[in-house]
């Protein structure tokens, strides 16, 4: 789908686009028929043999997923044939699955990334997804085990796709402020010309403007874009040169957030059954499923109470 590059259209806009033209997944996909709420009464998966499953029963609960909504494949807005907007995206559908397993109910708050840390914790009933661990966050944050591993990618206009730390040198970069990517691009390239944001589309369009040669972001996400936008090229880096600063995407939550436990619990069952595959193959393609070695999900952090991943 072609953008024109000198207009205004930001991640929304070009999000919305892409969902009424079809162009991203199906809402069939098991785990996804509820509502966006998450309220577990309408699902295409058969859940009566996993519902409850884990030990800690959240029934009755109610929390609030508090996030970006124009972070594609993750979560963004599609259009219904009702003409009604819809929230769908894999963290959505790992989030329905886990409220149907675990009983709960739960809001999603659209914020953007900027804002999304101090409302997580300010709340001991919210979380967040498709965050990556560290010291820094640890300090205040609780983390589940992982439960998608992301690739960095680097958007640009035109040209060959930069796929290594190399081919970013000399270039003028653009980053959402306080990512890991961000924090990637600082650590490795402590002398670049670092431009950060405060969402994702405010640094798509600095790209496409030509005022940035490249954003640096998740790699999922620069997928949506490029597809989204003729013109932009993606490159991937290798895990080996990010896997130090960029982990798995996890579910955060404030420290000692009470459910945390039983989604921690949830999230492994959820892999070994083969569910969150599932759900990244459709959302996000079968280049990024796990396919069976859940090594690098590791395992929740101290404080959460539940056991190492398999």
């Amino acid at each position: 789908m072609s953008t024109d590059f000198s207009g205004s259209m930001d991640r929304r806009s070009f999000l919305g686009v892409m969902a009424a033209g079809a162009a991203l997944a199906p809402l069939a996909l098991a785990g996804c028929g509820g509502t966006q709420q998450g309220d577990g009464t309408s699902s295409a998966t058969d859940t009566s043999a996993t519902s409850g499953s884990a030990t800690n029963d959240l029934s009755g609960q109610h929390l609030t997923f508090v996030g970006d909504d124009a972070f594609a494949p993750y979560r963004y807005i599609e259009m219904q044939s009702d003409g009604t907007q819809k929230v769908v995206g894999l963290d959505i559908a790992v989030a329905d699955e886990i409220a149907s397993r675990l009983g709960f109910t739960y809001d999603f708050e659209p914020q953007e990334f900027a804002a999304t840390l101090a409302s997580v914790q300010a709340s001991d009933t919210s979380f967040t997804m498709a965050m990556s661990s560290n010291a820094e966050r640890e300090q205040t944050y609780d983390f589940t085990r992982g439960y998608y591993q992301p690739l960095v990618g680097v958007l640009t206009l035109g040209g060959d796709p930069i796929t290594s730390i190399d081919g970013l040198a000399g270039k003028s970069i653009a980053c959402t402020t306080g990512t890991v990517q961000n924090k990637f691009v600082a650590a490795v390239l402590p002398d670049a010309d670092i431009h950060t944001y405060d969402g994702g589309d405010q640094c798509l369009q600095e790209v496409l403007a030509g005022r940035i040669d490249a954003y640096v972001c998740d790699g999922a996400e620069g997928q949506s874009m490029r597809d989204a936008n003729d013109g932009l090229v993606l490159g991937l880096l290798d895990r080996n040169e990010t896997k130090d600063y960029v982990g798995v995407y996890r579910v955060m939550a404030t420290k000692g957030a009470a459910f945390m436990a039983a989604f921690d619990q949830c999230v492994g069952e959820m892999l070994e059954d083969g569910t969150i595959d599932q759900f990244i193959g459709t959302y996000v393609g079968p280049d990024f499923e796990w396919g069976g070695d859940f090594s690098a999900s590791g395992s929740a952090t101290e404080g959460v109470g539940s056991s190492s991943a398999n």
